[in-house]
């Protein structure tokens, strides 16, 4: 019983406390109203006291009134909004209104922006242009390093990517929120996996199997990393342990990955092996599973156009229920639920929601209908994102499965030909199915029966033994 009035007490204090806190921020509303000196003033005091998503309307105002730099403490507001609520509620600002300022958080969204309209170069100048004590500056890196990769200025990227992982390091540590701290353990191991693609584009082979090897399984990045890895050993031509990578993702923790690439790279490898039946039962088998449901998903997406609303309302009805049209959206959407990007919008969403709650709560006032209109504009504004970010995700998915059906159909034909050309070369001798002599390993790899079961500490890690029939 102690505890409990303890737990009353303490709640009606911190209750009490916020209150207070937000009648300060009244009197500045009351003062000056929305104007543009009061303006700067009423963010500041609503970030100061953990309003961050109230002020993001207010906040993207004060950007589009005031096209010039930030100072340090509207700048240091800002910082605290994206670090709640990420950069994509500001990504549809005007590019004009992100040029004119000089504010590391302004300049990694405008960066970003160009990255992803395909212009790497002015992504770089840009992003290059961010302090390296903002608290953006480990992300910054990384997509210097990205875009470096992408001009093939690999050694460049090799210095960005090892600051990202520095600076990661060192901004987990001043951190509080356990959110950020997961992005920049992600950031971090994010720009790991960037070091070993430079080596991987470079062909340098060996030296990359060895740099995947820096990203630890229980890592968000690590699943994704895999299927590069089993590619990786492709090129080394050590095509058993491409399928062994590849069997990992049959492991029941990895329902969640949609990547149809892994079915083609395990036909191309068991074509490399000249082992013709195993492909063209694969080939097969991804022609009867996805054929039809690919149909229907291109018309479901076309049938519902770009009706975010509804998009955000699939996958919400999907978190709910698990349930899906066919085994294809679920795998999708399930797909989807696990993405970094989709779990930030939706937390997001759920924190200002609960923000918009202890806002309705409040006594009624000009100063509370401006509050409640700006967090209805925010909670509009994420689930539409969310839609949007659901749609491409889905068109993604179907546009995966057209290439993948294009490498099945060349597959496909390679195997009738290369069965028709072994029946003309074939000495009829007898052929081993497998054997341990065709693993390669290293002193510090040892054998291990797989038994059909899938043990945490060995994904990742098998290996097959067939011989090439070549």
């Amino acid at each position: 019983m102690k505890f409990s009035i303890k737990c009353i007490i303490y709640l009606l204090a911190f209750s009490l406390q916020a209150h207070a806190s937000i009648q300060e921020t009244m009197k500045i509303y009351n003062q000056g109203g929305t104007s543009s000196g009061n303006l700067k003033k009423i963010i500041i005091s609503l970030v100061k006291n953990g309003y961050y998503y109230s002020a993001i309307p207010l906040m993207k105002e004060y950007l589009v009134m005031n096209q010039r730099s930030l100072d340090s403490q509207l700048d240091s507001s800002l910082e605290k909004i994206i670090d709640h609520a990420g950069v994509k509620p500001f990504e549809t600002l005007p590019e004009n209104v992100l040029n004119n300022s000089k504010s590391s958080n302004i300049l990694f969204i405008l960066a970003k922006r160009k990255f992803l309209n395909g212009d790497h170069e002015e992504a770089y100048r840009i992003a290059n242009r961010i302090s390296n004590e903002s608290s953006i500056y480990p992300y910054s890196s990384h997509l210097k390093g990205a875009a470096l990769t992408l001009k093939a200025k690999y050694e460049e990227a090799y210095f960005e990517y090892t600051t990202c992982i520095k600076s990661s390091i060192r901004e987990k540590g001043r951190a509080q929120d356990l959110t950020r701290i997961e992005q920049l353990k992600i950031n971090a191991d994010s720009c790991k996996a960037g070091i070993a693609r430079n080596s991987y584009a470079q062909k340098k082979y060996d030296k990359a199997d060895l740099q995947f090897l820096d990203i630890e399984k229980d890592s968000m990045v690590w699943p994704e990393i895999l299927f590069e890895e089993a590619w990786n050993s492709y090129y080394q031509k050590n095509y058993n342990r491409t399928l062994g990578k590849l069997v990992t993702y049959k492991a029941p923790i990895f329902d969640f990955v949609f990547n149809p690439e892994i079915d083609v790279l395990r036909s191309l490898t068991y074509l490399k092996l000249c082992l013709y039946e195993d492909a063209k039962k694969e080939v097969d088998s991804f022609y009867r599973n996805f054929l039809d449901p690919a149909t229907k998903l291109r018309n479901y997406i076309l049938s519902k156009g770009k009706n975010y609303l509804f998009f955000y309302q699939l996958v919400t009805t999907f978190e709910d229920s698990k349930m899906a049209d066919d085994f294809l959206m679920s795998h999708l959407l399930q797909s989807l639920t696990k993405d970094g990007a989709y779990t930030e919008m939706k937390s997001g969403l759920l924190e200002s929601i609960l923000e918009f709650k202890k806002v309705k709560a409040m006594r009624n006032s000009k100063f509370k209908s401006l509050l409640i209109s700006d967090l209805k504009e925010v909670i509009g504004m994420y689930r539409k994102l969310i839609g949007s970010y659901t749609r491409n995700h889905l068109v993604k998915g179907y546009a995966d499965l057209f290439r993948a059906f294009k490498s099945m159909s060349y597959i496909k034909l390679e195997v009738l030909a290369q069965k028709k050309e072994a029946l003309y070369r074939d000495n009829g001798q007898n052929r081993t199915r497998g054997d341990i002599k065709y693993i390669q390993r290293n002193d510090k790899q040892y054998f291990w029966n797989f038994n059909g079961e899938f043990w945490a500490d060995e994904l990742g890690d098998y290996v097959f033994a067939l011989g090439s029939e070549c």
